[in-house]
């Protein structure tokens, strides 16, 4: 028995079954805190990390900015109105830095020394455009479809197959 009331004896045997259990249950908890306390506190950091928190944020409001971007140009079509607009990109920002070659093998430029040392950047280039989804009135309309599929493929490096164009319901 492991928990006795005063004045109760308890034969040695459950004594030591009791410690054993006490000891088992520890090392269960143990182990479980050693395998999952480590992945929360990684999940944690990576959430209130302000560099991917600013990451994140930068990418939806440029995704933001080319939909209205896209949703006025279409608008400006005769014969188009009530636009709405998704955008898909298909990666972040991506940062260029500045190369040299030294004995043939090409490195990225350093500057600073120790601690604050860093690669030295040349742009930043916009994310990708994965494909546009539009949805309008007149958007059944085969000339006018067409005419936005080129119009937003040339306006924005979009290939026509990643566009699409599409009526919108009646309300």
């Amino acid at each position: 028995m492991l928990f006795t009331k005063r004045g109760d004896s308890a034969t040695p045997e459950e004594k030591s079954r009791g410690r054993l259990l006490v000891i088992l249950i520890g090392a269960v908890l143990g182990i479980l805190l050693l395998v999952f306390g480590g992945e929360l506190t990684e999940q944690q950091e990576e959430q209130d990390d302000p560099a991917l928190i600013s990451a994140e944020q930068d990418l939806n409001d440029y995704r933001k900015e080319l939909e209205e971007r896209i949703r006025l140009l279409c608008e400006s079509v005769e014969g188009v109105g009530g636009v709405h607009v998704a955008v898909t990109l298909e990666c972040g920002y991506e940062e260029v830095y500045a190369t040299e070659t030294v004995n043939g093998e090409e490195r990225p430029v350093i500057v600073g020394s120790g601690s604050s040392a860093s690669a030295l950047p040349i742009t930043r280039r916009e994310p990708v455009i994965a494909g546009i989804g539009v949805v309008c009135r007149g958007g059944s309309n085969s000339d006018v479809r067409r005419e936005l599929i080129a119009l937003l493929s040339s306006a924005f490096h979009v290939s026509g197959n990643r566009i699409y164009v599409t009526e919108a319901k009646r309300s």
